[in-house]
């Protein structure tokens, strides 16, 4: 089916938005460098924790980077069709109630997390109505699409061009009926921690995860380089190791971590609530044993 592509003007932000990445990225480059270089110990624990800090905000500058990028309007006889990022949001014509043009900037509070691509954003209304920005420019620029669902802003650089092709093709007529829909990759996050004891879980694990790499790297310092991981039956050491071998059990309990957060989706996505929470409960149990056997080989 052929398709006509509007694209919005040029958002400004996603340059700002791919400089920030950037920076971002060397920023943990030089975090990950520091961390190699210096020694194991407490200080170098803390810098683990801001670099992981950092992995959400460069997941949000990514998909937010990339939406400035490629948000696009297709129109076909059947819908609008908008994409931004990994989403499509689809807007049937049969659906679409009125366009108006935009009106002066509703008095919203600007948010961080809509940063870049700051025109697009969902903000609710009363009475279940709701504005969903998928624009480049601010509201009193865009196109107002009304429909039963909400409202949509959106911004193509030719409004006038997209408002003629949309007449032509409510003329065309339908060549079949589709729903308003928000079509999206799967959110697996959202997936795995629906319900709070999915939530509490997958978190307990991950505390999980950094109490056994924590423990261990406050205490190598003081640990002597040498130790002691098994007696035979007379009580006599037959195997000591250096001891950053100890690093072995907190990457246990990371490895099983992960591998059983992704096994427990993929029960969770069949169904199978109870086998998700049966490995996610797993992994607490390896580490909670790792995390013993740190203490009997440390003390």
């Amino acid at each position: 089916m052929s398709r006509m592509v509007y694209t919005p003007p040029s958002d400004g932000s996603r340059w700002q938005g791919l400089a920030g990445l950037c920076w971002l990225l060397l920023t943990d480059a030089v975090l990950l460098s520091w961390l190699a270089l210096k020694p194991v110990g407490w200080s170098s624990f803390l810098l683990l924790l801001i670099l992981l800090a950092t992995l959400p905000v460069l997941v949000h500058l990514t998909m937010r980077t990339w939406g400035a990028f490629n948000l696009e309007y297709w129109l076909d006889r059947n819908a609008l069709r908008i994409r931004w990022a990994g989403t499509c949001q689809v807007i049937p014509l049969h659906c679409i109630r009125r366009i108006i043009e935009g009106v002066d900037e509703m008095t919203v509070r600007p948010s961080v997390k809509d940063w870049p691509s700051p025109f697009v954003r969902i903000v609710e209304g009363g009475e279940g109505r709701r504005l969903v920005r998928l624009a480049s420019v601010p509201l009193d620029q865009c196109l107002l699409i009304e429909t039963d669902d909400g409202i949509f802003a959106i911004s193509p650089a030719d409004p006038i061009g997209f408002l003629e092709e949309l007449q032509a093709l409510n003329r065309l007529g339908l060549s079949r009926t589709l729903s308003l829909v928000r079509e999206q990759p799967t959110n697996y996050y959202a997936l795995a921690t629906e319900s709070p004891a999915g939530r509490w879980l997958l978190l307990a694990g991950l505390i999980g995860c950094l109490a056994l790499f924590g423990y261990l790297m406050v205490l190598f310092p003081d640990l002597p380089e040498a130790l002691v991981f098994h007696y035979n039956r007379q009580g006599v050491p037959d195997s000591i190791r250096p001891k950053n071998s100890l690093f072995l059990l907190p990457a246990i309990g990371l490895l099983t971590y992960l591998t059983n957060t992704l096994a427990g989706l993929w029960m969770r996505m069949q169904g199978q609530l109870s086998g998700a929470y049966l490995f996610w409960t797993g992994s607490l149990l390896v580490q909670a044993l790792s995390l013993l056997a740190l203490y009997s080989l440390t003390t």
